[in-house]
């Protein structure tokens, strides 16, 4: 998502809010397990389908979300 223009904190809330399901796939296929994440492409105002172009910016990702300090 960074790759669109959000930054880590926004890709994490974003992620955080959305309604994703995350699967790990093929654990028979030790070593070749795979994790999988499904993601609504409609949330978006822009289309985030890989295409040969690559991805684009398309967020101004200079409003952060605001973080809790380290401890």
């Amino acid at each position: 998502m960074t790759k669109f223009g959000y930054s880590k904190a926004q890709a994490y809330a974003l992620l955080g809010c959305a309604p994703v399901q995350g699967h790990i796939s093929g654990v028979v296929d030790i070593p070749n397990a795979c994790a999988t994440l499904w993601l609504p492409t409609d949330i978006f105002d822009f289309d985030i389908q890989p295409n040969a172009e690559g991805p684009k910016i398309e967020v101004d990702g200079s409003v952060d979300v605001p973080l809790a300090p380290d401890l």
